[in-house]
């Protein structure tokens, strides 16, 4: 029985050793396997964080390509210079039936109550001729042309030298951009303070100026100019033209007028009237 015995013990030690060396392989099969899977999910890792990296750096391409190229698209209209704001307000009423020289006033008046006053010059001509706009155009060298008086889809009516009331000369609106182009300094905007004149602003836009304003249908006097005034105010106070814009409209809303619809503004596809500033605080 003791040899029996011994023989038993001596088998349960031998067993015991080996289930030991078993166990110590599966330990190091498990890591081996644990530390496989943690390389593949290293290795998938890096490979996924490449290309993230690659997608980030080929949308920042693109997104700057795009930034490039809408600055190259926008035309880059020149900073205001050093200098005042011209405007050559030219005004017509030939048989005399708009307040013209109302309109004029009231222009004056909102610039000379503006912050950036000292840094606008108005050359006013009431009574205009055709002359007065060539001439206002080549020496003036305006940086905006208004115009007040009666005009429609294709023509603006200009004053004779006469004295007495008189149907006026018809200037087409292909002749007037004409005389607006024909400088080498071209205004930025034309601004036609006068019924139906929108149908003419995109023609403008299109061959002689960044920017114009006009009616799209006919206007009474006094919604005319208020606009006017609270444009040329907001201009004043150094405001982007297309704030200066919605300004005048906002004041015919608010004195309760129908037509705050009617002003009108285009654009040059290759500019921004909300970016473009008259009148710069620096002067």
């Amino acid at each position: 029985m003791g040899k029996e015995a011994s023989r038993w013990q001596t088998r349960a030690a031998g067993y015991a050793k080996d289930e030991a060396a078993l166990q110590t392989k599966l330990s190091r099969a498990e890591q081996s396997e644990a530390d496989a899977a943690e390389r593949r999910r290293k290795s998938e890792q890096q490979r996924a964080d490449r290309r993230a990296a690659a997608e980030r750096a080929q949308l920042e391409s693109r997104i700057s390509g795009a930034e490039v190229a809408v600055s190259h698209a926008l035309r880059q209209l020149p900073a205001p210079k050093p200098e005042k704001l011209r405007v050559l307000m030219l005004g017509a009423s030939a048989e005399g039936d708009l307040r013209v020289g109302r309109e004029q006033k009231r222009i004056r008046a909102a610039v000379e109550s503006a912050l950036h006053r000292d840094q606008i010059e108005l050359d006013v001509r009431p009574a205009a001729t055709t002359a007065d706009l060539l001439d206002g155009i080549t020496k003036f060298r305006p940086h905006v042309v208004h115009f007040s008086g009666h005009s429609n889809d294709d023509l603006i009516v200009f004053e004779d030298e006469a004295d007495e009331p008189h149907e006026g000369v018809i200037v087409t609106a292909r002749a007037f951009a004409r005389a607006i182009s024909a400088t080498d300094d071209p205004p930025l905007l034309v601004l036609l303070n006068s019924c139906r004149s929108a149908a003419q602003i995109d023609d403008l836009v299109a061959q002689v100026v960044p920017f114009a304003i006009g009616m799209a249908d006919s206007i009474e006097d006094a919604d005319a100019i208020n606009y006017a005034a609270q444009f040329y105010a907001a201009v004043a106070n150094g405001q982007s033209i297309n704030s200066s814009h919605l300004s005048g409209q906002a004041a015919l809303e608010l004195a309760g007028l129908e037509s705050a619809d009617l002003p009108t503004l285009a654009w040059a596809p290759d500019v921004d009237p909300s970016a473009t500033i008259l009148v710069s605080p620096e002067g």
